[in-house]
């Protein structure tokens, strides 16, 4: 009878196990393209509005920024560049409201001040200069979204101010390119990425944080007028806290956090209702030699209705959570994704070749290139 139950016990698992591989293998092998000298951090967006999306890096390396336009087939072109000093973080919206997808730049002045710089899209691909705009120390770390509800988008960047402690500023966008005179909300740590989203169901997008040196995500809830409140720091992880996702998690109308922690694993914040949030849950992968995350994504990549997170560390492969759509995850698996055991400091998910389903794109930042990975769900 024992060894029946053992039998079966080891029957049971192989089927788990076969169902996990199976599930990891929906992607396909990388393909690589070039992307720059060190491309970091990756957004996307239809930058030549032909209905397929495209990739933008921040090559700060070079002085650059990098736009790969896609085919819609999950291929690319060969690379457009732009002269950007030293950047370091990018988002993506339309900012004078032209139709066209601009990009907003961190150019970060490492020990010295750096810039929010505005370059407006051409809508072939392209774009130039608009303006710039100061920062303090250590700048790296912008988002955009409508936070006073003007029907203008605004943009939140974040640096160091003249010190070591975390400042964010919020600038008001004018529906021109512009930005006015920013509010400085300060954040007492250093910062790591930040996140723009509704995370108390006021309709108004709030701010989550990331304090790479204490471990921690700070939430700034909106006011509804686009100003916020003070902060509320929650523990995500203890370690080194690098990145933050918004993302409903339940599909309940809540909206959760999901964090890169450099030092433990991809953790998830579940929203108690009003904004705030319950004890942090650390995953982790589950193959040899795996490393904690620089980055995550979050994208129903199996097409079962529950969000999955995908994350890439610096220097191994990445690796999928997959949901279950109650807040919980199963282990971390492998995507072969690394060359000569580099990884991405970035990892973007988006519908590459218009099949329905999510792929990748990890920036493999010390090769120069972009591993894309496609979804074949």
């Amino acid at each position: 009878m024992a060894r029946t139950i053992s039998t079966l016990l080891l029957a049971f698992a192989a089927v788990a196990m076969a169902t996990t591989s199976a599930s990891a293998g929906q992607l396909k092998k990388a393909a690589y393209y070039h992307a720059g000298m060190l491309p970091s951090q990756v957004v996307t967006g239809d930058f030549n509005n032909d209905g397929n999306l495209d990739l933008a890096f921040a090559d700060w390396l070079s002085n650059q920024l990098v736009v790969l336009l896609g085919n819609g087939d999950g291929t690319f072109q060969q690379p457009l560049t732009i002269r950007a000093p030293s950047p370091t973080a990018l988002a993506v919206g339309d900012l004078n409201e032209d139709g066209n997808l601009d990009l907003v730049v961190v150019e970060s002045g490492g020990s010295g001040s750096g810039a929010l710089a505005v370059y407006l899209g051409e809508g072939n691909g392209k774009f130039h200069l608009k303006a710039t705009y100061g920062l303090g120390a250590h700048a790296g770390v912008v988002t955009v979204a409508d936070f006073n509800g003007d029907g203008h988008l605004d943009v939140a960047a974040g640096d160091e101010g003249k010190g070591s402690k975390g400042i964010v500023r919020i600038f008001p966008g004018t529906g021109k390119g512009t930005l006015r005179k920013p509010a400085i909300y300060h954040v007492g740590a250093w910062l790591g990425l930040m996140a723009a989203g509704d995370l108390n169901g006021d309709h108004f997008p709030d701010l989550a944080v990331t304090g790479p040196m204490d471990g921690s995500v700070a939430v700034f809830l909106n006011d509804v007028t686009g100003k916020f409140l003070k902060p509320v720091t929650y523990n995500a992880g203890g370690g080194e806290v690098v990145d933050v996702k918004i993302a409903d998690l339940r599909n309940d109308g809540r909206n959760d956090l999901v964090v890169a922690d450099l030092s433990q694993g991809m953790v998830v914040l579940l929203n108690q209702g009003d904004g705030t949030f319950g004890k942090a849950t650390i995953y982790q992968p589950t193959f040899f030699n795996w490393q904690p995350p620089e980055a995550c994504t979050v994208a129903d990549f199996n097409l079962d209705g529950k969000l999955d997170v995908a994350c890439a560390p610096g220097g191994n492969d990445a690796y999928i959570f997959y949901g279950k759509g109650n807040g919980k995850f199963g282990p971390g698996i492998e995507i072969k994704t690394a060359i000569n055991h580099q990884g991405g400091f970035s990892v973007a998910s988006g519908d590459f070749n218009n099949d329905g389903a999510p792929d990748l794109a990890v920036p493999i930042e010390l090769k120069g290139k972009v591993a894309i990975l496609l979804n074949t769900q």
